[in-house]
Parts: C-alpha cells; sequence; structure tokens
C-alpha cells in the first residue's frame, strides 16, 4: 500500500537537519523501507502533479534531455527561473545555466556545477533533480525541501549542469551537432579506454586540471598525461579550455558565496586546502562536518600537496574569489572507471546524498555577513597587491 504521509512529517519524526538541534545522520533513517523509494513515491503532494517531475534519474540524461529541461523549468515556473548561456564549448555547444530566485531581486549567490567531467553524468542528475525538487517544493507540490523558499529570501542559487557538453556527448556516443570536430580529434587524442570512460573536454584538456587558481604550473595528479588525452592532461597553460574560461568569467562577475562541484565516486567531500582554509575562519568546517553528518559521506583530508589538489573548479574559487568552494564525490567507489549505471542513480546517489545540497545553501545563509566581509576583504586584497 502506498503510503500518504508527508515527507516533511517524517523528517519531522526522524530529525530533519534544518530544524534539529542535533544533525540527524544516516542512522536515524528508517533502513526497513528504503527512503529513496518513499522519496520517489512522494516527489509530489498529489498524484496529479507527477508531471511536473521530469527529470531523468534511471536512465541515460543526455545533453539534449537537459536542455528540454531547462526549458521546461523556464516555461513551468517563470517567477522563477531564468537560463542564461554563460559561454560556449570548444566545439559550439552553449554552457547553459540557470538561476533559481525570486522577488527579480539579485542577491549573493550559491554556484552548483555539474558534469566538468564527461562520463559523470550522475552530476548532472544530481544538479537537476535537485533543481526540480527544490522548484517543485517552491511550488508548495512537494515536501522534501521545506525550508527553500526562506532561503531564498537570502540568495539566489544558480545551476550549471553540464559544465562540459562536448565531453558529455562523446562520452554517450551522441555525436550529433559534433561530428565534423570529433572525427578530426578522435584520432589524435590518447584514449584511455573506451569513449565511455572519457572525462576530458573536445580537445582533451582535463577541465578540473586547468583552472587557473596559481598552481596549475606544478599541478600533476594521479594520471597524468603530457600531451591530448581522454584524461588528466591539463592544457598547454592555465584555462586554457573555452569552457574554462567561461566559467572563471562566471565565478569573477557573479562572486558566488558558496560552490558545489559535483562529481562522481568516492562519496567524499574536498573542502579544503591549506593555502586558504585559514580565510574563511572555519565557516568551511562547520558547512562540511553537517554535510557529512547527514550523508555520512567522508572528508577528504586538508589539502598540502598544490601538485595533487590544484587547478580545480573548488581550487580556483577558494584561491581566486575567496569564497567556499566543495567537490562533492557522488556514489560509491569501485566498478572500474566507468560510473555506475543509471539505474542506480537514487540508491547510490540520491538516497544518500540529497541533503548536501541544502546543507550549504543553508549555512551560505546563515554566514552570508560573515562570507560577504571575508570575500569583501579578499578582493581588497588583491587590489592591494596590484603593481
Amino acid at each position: 500500500m502506498k503510503r500518504t504521509l508527508s515527507l516533511l512529517a517524517l523528517l519531522c519524526f526522524f530529525g530533519n537537519p534544518l530544524f534539529a538541534q542535533e544533525p540527524v545522520t544516516s542512522d536515524s533513517i528508517p533502513k526497513a523501507d528504503s527512503l529513496v523509494v518513499f522519496m520517489q513515491e512522494n516527489l509530489v503532494r498529489d498524484s496529479a502533479d507527477l508531471s511536473l517531475y521530469v527529470v531523468e534519474d534511471t536512465l541515460k540524461y543526455t545533453f539534449e534531455m537537459i536542455q528540454k529541461d531547462i526549458d521546461f523549468f523556464e516555461t513551468t515556473w517563470p517567477q522563477y527561473v531564468h537560463s542564461t548561456v554563460i559561454g560556449y564549448s570548444e566545439y559550439g555547444l552553449p554552457l547553459r545555466g540557470f538561476s533559481v530566485s525570486k522577488n527579480n531581486t539579485p542577491k549573493p549567490l550559491v554556484f552548483m556545477v555539474g558534469n566538468i567531467h564527461a562520463r559523470e553524468d550522475y552530476s548532472s542528475k544530481m544538479a537537476m533533480k535537485v533543481a526540480n525538487v527544490m522548484l517543485l517544493s517552491l511550488d508548495g507540490k512537494s515536501d522534501i525541501y521545506p525550508r527553500i523558499s526562506s532561503m531564498l529570501d537570502s540568495v539566489d542559487i544558480y545551476f550549471l549542469p553540464v559544465a562540459n557538453p562536448d565531453g558529455l556527448k562523446i562520452a554517450h556516443s551522441d555525436f550529433s551537432g559534433i561530428e565534423n570536430h570529433v572525427y578530426y580529434w578522435l584520432d589524435t587524442i590518447d584514449v584511455e579506454e573506451t569513449v565511455a570512460e572519457w572525462k576530458a573536454n573536445g580537445k582533451g584538456v582535463d577541465l578540473n586540471c586547468s583552472f587557473d587558481d596559481g598552481n596549475w604550473e606544478v599541478k600533476k595528479g594521479g594520471n597524468a598525461h603530457f600531451s591530448i588525452a581522454s584524461e588528466g592532461y591539463k592544457g598547454s597553460a592555465p584555462a586554457e579550455p573555452l569552457e574554462t574560461k567561461a566559467i572563471q568569467h562566471f565565478i569573477q562577475k557573479h562572486k558566488p558565496l558558496c560552490t558545489l562541484s559535483f562529481h562522481t565516486k568516492g562519496e567524499i567531500l574536498y573542502w579544503a586546502d591549506a593555502m586558504t582554509h585559514q580565510l574563511f575562519e572555519n565557516i568551511d568546517t562547520e558547512m562540511s562536518n553537517e554535510a557529512r553528518q547527514v550523508s555520512k559521506f567522508e572528508l577528504g583530508k586538508i589539502g598540502t600537496k598544490p601538485s595533487d589538489f590544484g587547478a580545480g573548479l573548488e581550487n580556483y574559487v577558494r584561491s581566486r574569489s575567496g569564497s567556499i568552494g566543495v567537490c562533492v564525490e557522488l556514489s560509491c567507489g569501485g566498478g572500474g572507471r566507468k560510473q555506475h549505471a543509471d539505474s542506480l542513480f537514487n540508491d547510490l546517489v540520491w538516497n544518500k546524498a540529497w541533503l548536501i545540497p541544502m546543507v550549504y545553501v543553508e549555512n551560505t545563509v546563515q554566514h552570508k555577513q560573515e562570507l560577504l566581509r571575508i570575500q569583501g576583504q579578499f578582493y581588497k586584497m588583491i587590489e592591494a597587491q596590484k603593481p
């Protein structure tokens, strides 16, 4: 028999970290009846509204499907959703994102990014599912994110679900629209296994090794290549890829207070490095500890070697904009280099990570003034260092 108890009631009973004094952990979630099954069956309050949940979370989620779903968000919730193109990929595909906001008044930003690595389309699903459920909750048709409306009184949220559209298409063996480019480059790029394991952009640069965070020159990483490859090549200069340039420009223009970069495999949060950690007065520690408590993800150690942690999006955000930057590795490890099956997304990702984005949004709201002060001081320091 399908249960009709609202998720809000369930969370209040078992303890909701957005309301409770003590943080909820996965131990407090009932095991006999999977929470993800409950949530999938109760994404909306009324079954008549099921058509408003559109994100494909059990099958392959293609670039074209994501674009259609962004169209749907913007058409269905024009009072909240505004899409923009922040740049274009190496092969001319749009880096299209969208804001979720209230009152048409610009506010400090939380930035959520998916699919920097091509094969990791769990990250696109995560960004889009969070957005879809958030919009349902805003519209009073879901109880999953009950406090999102009040949060949006203080911040706006910007989603970039596909930061690497060329790479996503290659990983999906979907060359429509990029055929003339791909066939030329595939003859010259070193492919680790097959295109299904592709991580780089269309021109063989690993975007998460390419950001101009001050550590690009020493960046090596665990699977380094010294020429174009399906993964591990950082390019010939910092911020060489068009995609990286576009994201860096967006960050410098909008100065988000918190950025989440979704990746796949590890169930770990990479949240701090020794070069920038002191900037944040332990706000970053508080945020990530709470995210760990609600998800049981591991907290990565504070990075000490720029050759290991440098040149990623989260590193760029911390070192070049004085703001919180976190790499969220979704789903368990194992099973080879390719991500787990699309059909396992809800069990391996959503069931464990659905509250992580809200923890960071909630804490950004709570610490907004401190984060604005820290970021303002950071930019004054940068300006003072200019010749």
